[in-house]
């Protein structure tokens, strides 16, 4: 996880609470990706399995809501059944993590997003440079919406999470252990993007 202190917040900021929640070495900036509006760029150097979060916003369980925001990604109980959204559609209510964008392709992907206890950290998947946009999938459907091509995530691409964010990691219950194969959040497609600045 991120190193303790290392998400700041501004109080005076109430305009666009997210992006004053940045990490140490995060920058909201223009993104590259056309028309996408803002995205998250590093400011230094991040090693592979560096865990951001947990993503913030407001939580509720209507699908219809989430499929209209395009920020909420979908939380599942153990059974694989929806449980509720996380929502960050309002910058007033959500960090930074609401920024980070969809790639256009998989080689541009370096962020996966984990589901943990009932809430979503994103993972770097490599070594991140500075100066590297930050990149997510979002889900085959939310791809489809924008256009993109969807590529596949295998098993290996998703982390174990639980020898990250526990220290317990060694004899996982079933549970567990199926929590940590599903560990891919889901997040609800729409076509609307929010514009610079």
């Amino acid at each position: 996880l991120c190193p303790r202190g290392c998400q700041t917040y501004e109080a005076n900021h109430k305009a666009n609470h997210a992006k004053y929640t940045v990490s140490s070495g995060i920058k909201i900036l223009k993104s590259t990706i056309p028309g996408a509006g803002l995205g998250v760029f590093t400011m230094k150097e991040f090693s592979k399995n560096t865990f951001f979060g947990p993503y913030t916003g407001e939580r509720h369980r209507s699908t219809e809501r989430a499929n209209q925001s395009g920020y909420a990604w979908t939380i599942e109980d153990d059974a694989g059944d929806v449980y509720n959204y996380i929502d960050a559609s309002d910058p007033h209510r959500s960090n930074w993590l609401r920024y980070v964008n969809c790639p256009i392709g998989q080689n541009d992907e370096n962020l996966t997003a984990i589901q943990f206890n009932g809430e979503v950290y994103y993972r770097t998947l490599r070594d991140i440079k500075a100066g590297e946009e930050l990149f997510v999938y979002y889900g085959e459907e939310y791809a489809k919406a924008l256009g993109l091509d969807a590529f596949g995530h295998s098993i290996e691409n998703q982390t174990i999470v639980q020898s990250f964010l526990t220290p317990h990691s060694v004899g996982s219950s079933k549970t567990e252990q199926k929590q940590q194969q599903t560990t891919s959040a889901k997040k609800q497609k729409t076509v609307e993007r929010e514009p610079v600045g």
